[in-house]
């Protein structure tokens, strides 16, 4: 891969949940009713698009996001956040009624492993709030699935317009076959395929995600890397080995770096290789903007495993 080759721009908006985290390190991640002594603590913005169109931009791509908070200092926060990003918020919805997403993540040092409790927000984003966006301008719209039924229809849109659906889908939601039959790519966690189709193989889970509609499905396991599949294909991506700091925010990472050979129309191999290599640089660091990988780290650590 040469980096020179990865530079074709394209324009992408996000749409979904955006909210602040309070990310804090402990030793071990405690089991119910015990309590674990804090090493340090950070708060970030996190959501799983707003992070996957910060990396899209670092990349060269024209991005913006759809979402809703408040005028608190949390909602100052998130503003302060995309902006120094270069993700545009110009589609935003911003009102001093409304109360700003918050989570809390628990990561566990030497591991990176986490745990996570979120908070939405108050006001999820509807049908009024699709008014006015010149859909034929963007390339392609990523969703997270959330809220279902304006997902539904601000995929429809895209495709209506000639784009790409890119779904990065992390737990059940209401009409979710619906939303997956409009995708041309969908990310799923493991855990959530297995939570989908109980007692099913992963393989065959993921074919049935295919014959919903989805043109591409990946899925991400952790240690055990990632798979992809469409109508006649089916991959698999061993994990790369790092010393593993955080890994909040990885599938995230996985899925802009997906979204962004996608839209360059390069090979499954070569795009599920690159975005492992991505989540695997991620996890190296701690937060959600500081860690994102630039296209140098990415090709650098690609070429390393090529000369091994």
């Amino acid at each position: 891969m040469v980096q020179d080759k990865l530079k074709k721009s394209f324009s992408i908006l996000g749409m979904g949940t955006v909210v602040v985290d309070h990310q804090v390190v402990v030793r071990e991640l405690p089991e119910p009713d015990a309590k674990a002594e804090i090493l340090s603590d950070r708060f970030q913005v996190g959501g799983p698009v707003p992070t996957a169109l910060a990396l899209l931009t670092r990349f060269g791509a024209s991005t913006s996001f759809i979402g809703k908070w408040s005028t608190d200092r949390w909602g100052e926060m998130i503003e302060n956040d995309l902006g120094q990003a270069r993700v545009d918020i110009g589609q935003a919805v911003v009102s001093p009624a409304m109360k700003t997403g918050f989570a809390h993540v628990w990561v566990e040092a030497g591991t990176g492993r986490r745990s996570i409790a979120a908070y939405r927000g108050s006001h999820p984003i509807e049908s009024a709030d699709l008014e006015g966006i010149a859909w034929p301008s963007y390339h392609a719209l990523h969703l997270d699935a959330w809220p279902s039924d304006t997902a539904i229809e601000a995929a429809r849109h895209m495709k209506a317009s000639g784009g790409r659906v890119f779904i990065d889908f992390g737990s059940p939601k209401p009409d979710w076959e619906t939303l997956i039959g409009l995708a041309d790519y969908v990310n799923c966690p493991r855990r959530l395929v297995d939570v989908l189709f109980p007692g099913t193989p992963m393989e065959e889970a993921a074919k049935r995600l295919v014959a919903l509609g989805a043109s591409e499905v990946t899925v991400t396991d952790g240690d055990s890397g990632a798979w992809f599949f469409d109508a006649n294909t089916a991959l698999h991506q061993p994990a790369i080995p790092v010393d593993a700091v955080d890994t909040n925010g990885a599938g995230d990472v996985f899925t802009g770096a997906m979204i962004f050979l996608t839209m360059q129309n390069r090979p499954p191999e070569e795009r599920l290789r690159f975005a492992t290599a991505a989540a695997a640089l991620k996890c190296q660091q701690l937060g959600n903007r500081d860690a994102l990988p630039s296209l140098e780290k990415i090709e650098s650590l690609l070429g390393d495993r090529d000369s091994d």
